[in-house]
């Protein structure tokens, strides 16, 4: 039977989402004065990966992601796993018997204990829910003085469902992690030649009745959808601005976002569930 989202799911799935936006926007804008790396083989001095935004026992390959993008200057982009409600998502009793578990053995990290608690709190008034975070592989990373070219294998090898690919040049990284399996986004983007170069603020439109951006009608019509991200008094734009050459008949959807991340000096990240799929962008 098809599993009907509900408008509290959806939000849910959405905050989700919104989380790893705004967590990579605001470390984006915390490393304004740091020296960055630009090429693969720089050195990242020190790395501790050892508790997720939104996983149990660990960090994930979203994590990772937002702490790269924290250490360079070039885009690391990120299409995740599609998941399936409900057996990817885990439930509030396998979370707190995880959890319960995971504190015999050893204090919990700050994100888990804070999760433990949350989670017990949801037990007393909705005992049978699912915490709607979805099932990944969590792993701890920590070291000194590692590459970009060594994390990024790190990383991909800890959660093998990833592959990483460099689209830029060695002078000109542009990383893009994502399924080792189908993805998503492979899919060929008609050009757009008139005008040419095109406003990336014509490209990504948002719908108004039957009208949409040339992109994001085509990304709509794979239920793919822009996230709208609010992480301030004054909402931001949600799409990046400047202009983007998509005249060429060989161009697959991720070729077109990584054009548009290029162009406009921002990174990508495509995630949700089945059937509903967000695609949100962060300034480096």
């Amino acid at each position: 039977m098809e599993h009907r989202i509900s408008s509290r799911e959806y939000r849910c799935i959405a905050l989700f989402l919104l989380i790893a936006a705004i967590t990579a926007s605001a470390q984006t804008a915390r490393r304004d004065h740091v020296r960055r790396a630009k090429h693969l083989d720089n050195v990242i001095e020190s790395v501790s990966l050892t508790d997720g935004s939104e996983t149990i026992g660990g960090a994930s390959i979203q994590d990772a992601v937002n702490l790269l993008r924290d250490k360079v200057a070039f885009p690391v982009s990120l299409e995740m796993l599609e998941f399936e409600r409900p057996k990817d998502f885990v439930t509030l009793e396998e979370a707190l018997a995880t959890l319960h578990s995971m504190q015999v053995v050893a204090p919990l990290m700050d994100g888990d204990k804070n999760r433990l608690d949350r989670y017990e709190e949801l037990a007393k008034t909705d005992p049978g829910s699912e915490v709607l975070v979805p099932r990944q592989r969590t792993f701890k990373l920590v070291r000194d003085r590692i590459t970009i070219r060594e994390f990024l294998v790190q990383v991909t090898t800890f959660d093998d469902g990833y592959v990483w690919k460099n689209y830029g040049t060695d002078k000109r990284p542009q990383i893009v992690i994502h399924p080792r399996g189908a993805s998503a986004l492979s899919w060929p983007v008609s050009p757009i030649c008139n005008p040419r170069p095109v406003s990336i603020d014509r490209v990504l439109a948002g719908c108004k009745g039957q009208e949409c951006g040339p992109l994001t009608g085509a990304l709509s019509q794979r239920n793919i959808s822009i996230l709208y991200m609010y992480t301030g008094p004054a909402p931001p734009d949600p799409v990046p601005h400047g202009f983007v050459d998509l005249c060429d008949k060989t161009l697959s959807a991720r070729d077109a976002l990584n054009r548009i991340a290029e162009a406009a000096h921002t990174s990508w990240i495509l995630g949700g569930i089945k059937g509903m799929r967000f695609l949100s962008f962060s300034p480096r």
